[in-house]
């Protein structure tokens, strides 16, 4: 029955020791340095009478009282071995290690912090390194100007200046384009009869009444509320009496009217203007003498 528990204590050992591989480092040590071979002076060969059928691990104390090893004695020789413990966690992030006073495994986060409040820090699954994003602070306004705050992390989102310093011009900021438009102040009154304008100092409208002054005193001016043209009439002096001869006078501009002249000459004739059709008669006076 001994023998057979051995037997299967050696079976199971060698699959481990196989099973760990070369990446973990052991060392084994003799449990003495008897002139025998480690096998006693005894009688029996260095067999004796235990009753541990031989078995040469049974009074090998293998602790090297390192929490971080994994302790075996080899069921052959009777050598002590160490394993390291193995902590691999198998996380490209984390930092593997074994606590030398607990002997318990401890994985730490990979700290990927640049210290840069405007980058996103992480850590790569798949290669464990360190990725520093730069802060998308993008708010979708093309008119605004973007940016990350290097002292806090915040996004600032600052609109776009489109002023040109023209008082004259509306600027806005096109919401689609993101680009500055400059439109001219509409002044216009729908007046045909003010030239309209954008005072370029006070950036306020000025509606003139249109000048349509011919500097002709004999004329009436006026501009046309249609079209917006200047209209020059002639004054009119008509009295209504056909026997004047009405006019303008052209450096006063007051109208002027003159008793149509009739004489003929003849003292033998009386003349005058028909108020009808304004033409004059001369009636023949008979007790008149030429001379």
């Amino acid at each position: 029955m001994l023998l057979l528990t051995g037997l299967i204590l050696l079976l199971t050992l060698s699959g481990f020791i196989e099973s760990t591989g070369a990446a973990q480092s052991h060392v084994f040590k003799g449990r003495g340095d008897d002139d025998d071979g480690g096998h006693g002076d005894d009688d029996d060969g260095g067999h004796g009478d235990d009753d541990d059928g031989g078995n040469p691990c049974s009074y090998a104390n293998c602790d090297d009282y390192d929490p971080c090893t994994d302790d075996i004695c080899d069921p052959y020789s009777g050598d002590c071995g160490y394993l390291l413990k193995d902590c691999d966690d198998y996380n490209s992030c984390t930092d593997d290690s074994c606590d030398p006073y607990s002997g318990e495994c401890q994985h730490v986060q990979k700290d990927c912090d640049d210290y840069n409040p405007c980058t996103d820090d992480r850590c790569d699954p798949y290669s464990g390194e360190c990725v520093n994003d730069e802060r998308t602070c993008d708010d979708y306004d093309p008119c605004t100007d973007d940016s990350c705050d290097p002292y806090s992390g915040s996004c600032g989102h600052v609109q776009k200046s489109c002023d040109d310093y023209d008082p004259c011009t509306d600027d806005r900021c096109d919401p689609y384009l993101g680009s500055c438009v400059h439109v001219l102040k509409d002044c216009d009154d729908y007046n045909s009869c003010t030239d309209d304008r954008c005072d370029s100092y006070s950036g306020k409208c000025v509606n003139d009444e249109r000048t349509c002054d011919d500097y002709d005193l004999c004329t009436d001016d006026w501009c046309s509320s249609y079209s917006g043209d200047c209209k020059h009439d002639e004054k009119v002096c008509d009295d209504y009496n056909s026997c004047t001869e009405d006019s303008c006078d052209s450096y006063s501009g007051e109208c002027q009217h003159n008793e149509k002249d009739c004489d003929d000459y003849d003292p033998c004739t009386d003349d005058s203007c028909d108020p009808y059709s304004g033409t004059c008669k001369h009636i023949e006076n008979y007790q008149c003498s030429p001379y």
